[in-house]
């Protein structure tokens, strides 16, 4: 359909209320710019000014730089395209985009719809598939945790707005320390089991706070050990022989709770050569043992390697 008057875009513009984050979506913006709490904008690429907060379900937005607006706008400025254009693309896509609750952005609706959407997508890693690869040359893993899979064909969108691409991924769950899912940690891989060529091949999907959640990789007990990755934790459960768990990065390592009946932690830290991975284990260990906990400390003996670069 291709406009010819106002009354058409103003039709298109109603139908369109409620569906923005899945009409946003559809047309190429990634939901990680699409959520009520600053963030980078998709539009200037300032890392801390953007905030989707989708009043009255109109695709409202704002960044201190690019100023405010509503869906249209957004796909003007992100595309560079005329809002005669924009609304033709709307309109293109709009019967399949779901009407949320005009609260969505503020209740994680929809973010924890596509979370369950995209797990269900996946399916168990098995011998030989290029999550298995990935881990089994990284760790030397053969049997992978059930809360993992394999994503066989998932989209990526850069932060550069322009890039994007279809690529086999490895999914994990992170959980709160009560076994709730806080998110999905997404992997871009390669058919061979490396790491896609993208700028940024690990993300985590837009849903719960991430503070103290993480991937729960093995049954903890009285002892649990915590790392930074996915392959890290793994790596360190062989090592030391006991259950470890993945917090997703060194901020998220800071922040983490044990489950109830942990009274020992081992903190397996990244030996960075800017010390953050030390400073993050070191931070934890300290609010930990504060709290009760018997805790220790292992790092990598050489610069810049972690736990699986070590095994």
């Amino acid at each position: 359909m291709t406009y010819t008057n106002s009354f058409q875009i103003a039709g298109t513009a109603q139908k369109a209320i409620g569906r923005w984050s899945g009409i946003l979506q559809e047309l190429g913006i990634s939901p990680e710019f699409l959520s009520n709490r600053h963030g980078p904008c998709p539009v200037c690429g300032g890392k801390d000014r953007f905030r989707f907060d989708d009043k009255e379900g109109r695709g409202t937005w704002y960044c201190s730089h690019c100023g405010a607006g509503d869906g249209f706008r957004l796909l003007q400025l992100f595309f560079r395209w005329d809002f005669r254009h924009a609304a033709n693309e709307v309109d293109r896509v709009i019967s399949t985009a779901p009407r949320m609750p005009v609260v969505t952005q503020r209740t994680g609706i929809y973010h924890f719809r596509l979370m369950h959407e995209t797990w269900n997508s996946a399916k168990p890693v098995t011998s030989g598939d290029p999550v298995w690869k990935y881990l089994n040359k990284r760790t030397g893993i053969e049997i992978v945790p059930a809360d993992i899979r394999f994503h066989p064909a998932l989209r990526y969108t850069g932060n550069d707005k322009k890039t994007f691409g279809v690529y086999p991924a490895m999914l994990a769950l992170m959980r709160y320390p009560d076994g709730s899912v806080a998110s999905v940690h997404r992997t871009y891989l390669t058919l061979q089991g490396t790491k896609a060529l993208v700028a940024e091949p690990k993300k985590i999907m837009p849903g719960g706070p991430l503070k103290t959640a993480s991937v729960q990789l093995n049954c903890a007990g009285r002892v649990l050990g915590i790392a930074e990755g996915i392959e890290t934790a793994l790596a360190a459960s062989r090592r030391f022989s006991i259950p470890v768990w993945a917090a997703g990065n060194a901020t998220l390592l800071k922040g983490w709770v044990p489950p109830a009946g942990v009274r020992q932690v081992l903190i397996a830290g990244d030996n960075d050569a800017s010390y953050t991975g030390q400073a993050a284990a070191f931070d934890l260990a300290r609010r930990l043992v504060s709290k009760g906990y018997e805790t220790d400390i292992q790092i990598p003996r050489l610069t810049g390697t972690d736990w699986a670069d070590d095994l």
